[in-house]
């Protein structure tokens, strides 16, 4: 990830968004769809994407893009699908190395990557006491506006980047929460909850805080509902619930 701009640095002429969907802006403008040509295409830049700027074979590629055919039948169409990444990206991303194909972070910035960088950066600040984490952070989970690839969820190549990613945003969420929590700002710490339990149905810390928070806010009949959410999902994973939050100490 060396290289890669970070959402709250200044971006490069070339983007390529994956967070709640692909797609692809020169200079601040949306590539058409029409562009692509082709859907594998598209996909071969998806998976370039998702191997982070390593290289990959052709033969893999192939195996990925064109599951089951011959590599002898369809070497030709890699090499169609490469020369549309390029009209589409220009030559400067994609760089071919012999047998293998990768995509140059030094001269574009993926928002995955970027979204990576400052959530690390953030939480790093932030385990050691500093005062800088609240604005990368706050910048990292405005950023993450949906999973990686999101219309891709059956692609094995597309879910370790997408879990890391969504891992790596419950954990900035969730300190994000117990901060705006502690700091008064009950209904800011709701909806870091609520984006939290929206992809970790059973994280326990989200369920409590939201409980607490919407407590002290004064929505005494949504807290309790959403304590007995809390307690529903504890029981469904063999979990004991922990009490009502106005008896936590925390």
């Amino acid at each position: 990830m060396d290289g890669v701009v970070g959402v709250v640095g200044q971006p490069r002429v070339l983007l390529i968004r994956t967070l709640g969907g692909f797609r692809v802006l020169r200079g601040g403008e949306p590539v058409p769809a029409t562009a692509w040509q082709s859907r594998k295409a598209r996909d071969l830049v998806k998976i370039l994407v998702a191997r982070r700027g390593r290289p990959v074979t052709r033969e893999t590629l192939i195996s990925l893009l064109w599951r089951g055919e011959p590599a002898d039948r369809v070497g030709n169409r890699l090499s169609v699908a490469l020369s549309t990444a390029r009209s589409v990206l220009g030559h400067g991303p994609v760089v071919t190395e012999g047998d293998t194909v990768r995509l140059d972070l030094t001269v574009v910035t993926v928002d995955v990557l970027a979204f990576l960088v400052d959530a690390h950066r953030g939480l790093r600040a932030w385990r050691h006491r500093l005062t800088g984490a609240w604005p990368l952070l706050r910048a990292a989970e405005t950023a993450y506006t949906g999973d990686f690839l999101e219309e891709d969820p059956y692609e094995d190549w597309a879910t370790e980047l997408r879990e890391e990613a969504r891992l790596m945003y419950v954990q900035v969420a969730t300190v994000l929460a117990g901060h705006t929590s502690d700091q008064g700002e009950h209904i800011t710490a709701s909806r870091y909850c609520l984006r939290v339990l929206a992809r970790d149905e059973y994280h326990e810390p989200a369920h409590l805080v939201l409980v607490r928070a919407l407590a002290a806010a004064g929505s005494h009949g949504e807290a309790r509902r959403r304590y007995r959410t809390y307690v529903t999902r504890m029981t469904e994973i063999d979990i004991e619930p922990r009490p009502f939050p106005d008896t936590i100490t925390r």
